[in-house]
């Protein structure tokens, strides 16, 4: 099976879409399509529906897209044993990301790893429902690599540690708890909440938190962006659970309280699949990461 149908097929299955894929390969449309179909006519299977409007994979082209990625990554893992990392890398990587990440300078890793690796397609990628989106993106093989915000504990994942976040009770100004040493859970009862949605790390830690004391509570706002929660609590619109570095940034005075009795902490890390074995192009962006980690960003 010819490895460059292989590619083509992904491209237009990621892109959906024949102009955006042709692009991204640098080659004709036509020359795309005709790739496709002899592929489909290979595989005597429709993979792709189309119209005027709009491409979508149908039953066996969903199916057989993790089976095409595996395909060109054993291909390029067969490469490796004859030829030094620097040689001939090629294939494509796509990252998750998170909202509002800076620690990592993706931009300028991104930068470096296509200088170094130009003939490797890297592409990005976020999920409306934060790390939860991301793993599950990651185990369907839609992500080869992602950052993300949990305490991860899965024998399908892999995960390299980043930074660590403990989190502290973020108030307004005046707010009843303000002026208090430490607080515990229940002390938050009836109180709103800034959170973000659910599916992401933050969110799930405080959920499980609350969830094993046995105590309820109501989030009043939802923010998809980590870095903007303590700005929510500066205007009085609730309190918060957060890393305590992000009220020194806020919009207003907001006052940090330490939270007893409760294991209030996530790490930001860098996670991967454990039960595929690496590609190359993953190994070389994995390496390039902690050079391009900025000590001074809070997120």
């Amino acid at each position: 099976m010819d490895q460059r149908r292989l590619e083509y097929f992904i491209a237009v299955a990621e892109e959906l879409n024949f102009t955006r894929a042709a692009q991204r390969l640098h080659i004709t449309q036509s020359t795309l399509s005709a790739g496709i179909k002899n592929l489909e006519g290979e595989l005597k299977a429709e993979l792709l529906t189309r119209s005027t409007r709009s491409v979508r994979l149908t039953e066996a082209g969903s199916v057989f897209l993790p089976e095409a990625r595996a395909a060109v990554e054993a291909l390029d893992r067969a490469r490796a044993v004859v030829e030094p990392l620097s040689a001939g890398l090629r294939g494509s990587l796509t990252v998750g990301l998170l909202s509002g990440l800076t620690v990592v300078d993706v931009p300028a890793l991104a930068g470096d790893f296509h200088r170094r690796y130009p003939e490797v397609r890297l592409r990005t990628e976020t999920s409306q429902r934060g790390t939860a989106g991301l793993i599950e993106r990651l185990k369907e093989s839609h992500v080869d690599v992602a950052f993300v915000g949990a305490e991860i504990e899965d024998e399908e994942l892999r995960v390299r540690p980043v930074k660590r976040y403990g989190l502290s009770l973020l108030v307004p100004s005046g707010h009843r708890l303000a002026d208090r040493t430490e607080v515990l859970l229940s002390d938050l009862a009836g109180e709103p909440f800034v959170d973000m949605p659910e599916g992401f790390g933050q969110r799930q830690i405080t959920d499980d938190a609350f969830r094993k004391a046995e105590l309820s509570r109501r989030v009043l706002i939802e923010v998809s962006d980590l870095t903007t929660v303590a700005d929510y609590v500066a205007h009085g619109l609730g309190v918060a659970l957060a890393p305590p570095d992000f009220a020194a940034s806020a919009a207003g005075p907001v006052s940090v309280v330490p939270v007893a009795g409760a294991r209030l902490s996530w790490t930001l890390g860098v996670v991967a699949s454990a039960t595929r074995p690496p590609t190359r192009a993953l190994h070389a962006f994995l390496d390039l990461i902690p050079h391009h980690i900025r000590r001074d960003r809070l997120f």
